[in-house]
């Protein structure tokens, strides 16, 4: 049986952002910090969502970001053979090298912050140079292979990668001093983890907006196609 490699791809592009956001949503809506507090996306970083002991759906958060990191990679490395550009193939390999490292850090929660520091640090870096890496192919494809209205969600996600990254070390700096995250009395608005999120819903966008993209393409070439064969 011969595999529809197009599809495939943009399959595994609507399916993994499905995978991690139930996750994140079904694990978030359960959540009790150890005072007891609820779940927010404005002081309270993703990761804590996978905190063994502390978040009630821990393994099903942890188990969402495995598999989804896992079906993305299938996602990045079709992108990268679909594109068929040299600068395509590297931004795929950036793209897995970030799948990975986003599983891994399911892999390794919190509760083992040497290690998953470390993996989610990589995926951050990996993946704001995969996304640059495929924003540069749209942007220079002559064959119009892609829309070239998705250059914009692609640059939305880079300024949300390189300010989660920048912003928070800048900010630190000026203060001297940064949160600690065992303060008895937590902001209700956390600069840091707040630019997570917007990297979270940036990324997961241009998943599905990558997607829809391949998607009308792959339906384009079908009607085409069966217009040349019954003239």
């Amino acid at each position: 049986m011969k595999v529809d490699s197009k599809k495939l791809t943009y399959v595994c592009g609507f399916l993994g952002p499905a995978i991690i956001m139930f996750g994140s949503l079904a694990t978030a809506m359960l959540y009790h910090g150890k005072r007891g507090g609820s779940y927010s996306i404005l002081s309270r970083y993703i990761s804590k969502l996978g905190e063994i002991g502390v978040s009630r759906l821990a393994p099903v958060f942890n188990m969402s970001l495995i598999a989804g990191g896992l079906v993305l990679l299938i996602f990045v490395l079709g992108l990268g053979l679909y594109f068929h550009a040299k600068l395509g193939y590297v931004a795929s390999a950036f793209g897995i090298f970030s799948c990975i490292s986003c599983s891994l850090v399911g892999l390794f929660p919190m509760n083992n912050l040497s290690i998953h520091d470390t993996v989610a640090y990589s995926f951050f870096c990996s993946g704001l140079v995969a996304i640059i890496l495929f924003t540069l192919v749209i942007f220079f494809d002559k064959q119009n292979k892609i829309s070239r209205w998705l250059l914009i969600p692609g640059i939305i996600a880079v300024a949300s990668f390189a300010s989660y990254l920048i912003i928070p070390y800048i900010t630190s700096s000026v203060h001297g001093h940064t949160l600690h995250p065992h303060r008895l009395v937590r902001p209700r608005i956390r600069l840091k983890p707040l630019l997570e999120w917007s990297v979270f819903f940036t990324i997961m966008a241009w998943f599905i907006l990558m997607s829809i993209s391949l998607m009308i393409k792959d339906d384009k070439g079908r009607d085409s196609e069966a217009h040349q064969s019954h003239p």
